[in-house]
């Protein structure tokens, strides 16, 4: 798609699942305003190519969802906002992993990859989100916690392999997909086809982690368009760094 051609695209839902090491692929998903996932990747590596990505996918409007950090300015231990969504979320074993200086001289990828963005694309981050809003947002999510809130659930899937047995590993990932295809009848909906399986082996089993977690990214970022940041938490601030979960009024499903 050129970039005359996209000028006609309304509104679209990106989630990036960012490899904090640019060595390891990343996955990119991207949703129409009626849930339709239209596109879906999870070996891009390197920043260029999924800025190209981007390119063909962006739409002049909608929510671009980051599980990456993309405001670091602490040098050294955790953010404010991760301590706040870790107090909450620890129990469900959604707390995530500690971002600073140390990790990220730079700032990051994710901060990279929005201020291009902010060049060529006109995206913002902001966290003053309302329903409808038509603007292009770039800002960070969490898959764990927003599964939490999304399917009232206790725990997180048990996905991650780290040092699980393939079974578990690969039952968790089938019943994260399966989640996942409930979403068709919620408001807003999400609509999976054939080219996520119901299922997956050991072999190239990181790809679907990835791709599954990039979709979850899409759909935050269709439901905070959808209902505004006043259905959501937003951990933090723009200053320290923030996380935005979906909820806490978790799903409202369409009549």
């Amino acid at each position: 798609m050129s970039s005359r051609e996209r000028c006609f695209v309304a509104v679209r839902f990106v989630g990036l699942d960012l490899a904090w090491s640019e060595r390891n692929p990343s996955g990119c998903a991207v949703i129409d305003a009626d849930g339709m996932l239209l596109d879906l990747q999870a070996d891009l590596v390197a920043d260029e190519a999924i800025l190209a990505w981007l390119d063909t996918w962006l739409g002049t409007s909608g929510i671009i969802g980051i599980d990456m950090p993309t405001i670091v300015p602490n040098a050294t231990g955790v953010r404010p906002c991760e301590a706040a969504l870790g107090a909450e979320f620890r129990r469900a074993h959604a707390a995530p992993h500690p971002a600073n200086r140390r990790r990220f001289p730079d700032g990051g990828r994710a901060r990279r990859i929005i201020d291009r963005l902010a060049e060529t694309h006109g995206a913002v981050e902001t966290l003053d989100v309302r329903p409808g809003d038509p603007r292009l947002v770039a800002l960070e999510v969490f898959p764990h916690p927003a599964h939490v809130r999304l399917f009232a659930r206790e725990r997180i899937f048990a996905y991650k392999k780290k040092q699980r047995p393939w079974p578990d590993v690969l039952d968790a990932w089938a019943a994260y997909r399966a989640a996942l295809g409930t979403l068709a009848t919620a408001d807003p909906p999400l609509r999976l086809d054939e080219r996520v399986p119901l299922r997956v082996e050991s072999r190239g089993y990181k790809y679907w982690d990835d791709a599954l977690d990039a979709i979850t990214c899409a759909y935050v970022g269709s439901y905070l368009r959808r209902w505004g940041m006043q259905a959501c938490t937003c951990y933090g601030d723009l200053d320290g760094g923030y996380i935005v979960v979906p909820g806490p009024a978790v799903r409202r499903d369409a009549v």
